[in-house]
């Protein structure tokens, strides 16, 4: 069963978007929608080892190009923790591009700290 959080990029053209932050091992699909005719851009899925905790080393795990046309495409992780981006690493043109993350669900004996900041 998997939860969805708030999108990491809403409408977007530009930008490293918000941040998701996963305490425990979780995994992870990012849902990525080209709203619009969109005709150029692209998305990097990109994580922090929550080791570093400064969130400055970045590991890219995917380039996904934004799909025209109110399309979707999807990337999923395995069990994973730390913090998560989708970064606008080429600008979208001629329409935006809204990332969500779906995560599955913790042990129902543990409070859920899975957040998007």
């Amino acid at each position: 069963m998997m939860r969805v959080l708030k999108p990491l990029q809403d409408k977007a053209t530009t930008g490293a978007g918000k941040k998701l932050v996963l305490p425990e091992p979780r995994r992870v699909r990012f849902l990525i929608r080209g709203e619009g005719p969109v005709s150029a851009g692209a998305v990097t899925i990109e994580c922090c080892p929550e080791s570093t905790k400064v969130g400055k080393f970045w590991m890219e795990l995917a380039t996904i190009p934004v799909p025209a046309d109110n399309g979707l495409a999807q990337y999923y992780t395995e069990e994973a923790s730390g913090l998560f981006r989708a970064r606008i690493s080429r600008p979208v043109s001629n329409g935006t591009v809204t990332v969500t993350p779906l995560v599955s669900r913790g042990r129902p004996d543990r409070p859920d700290r899975t957040k998007v900041v």
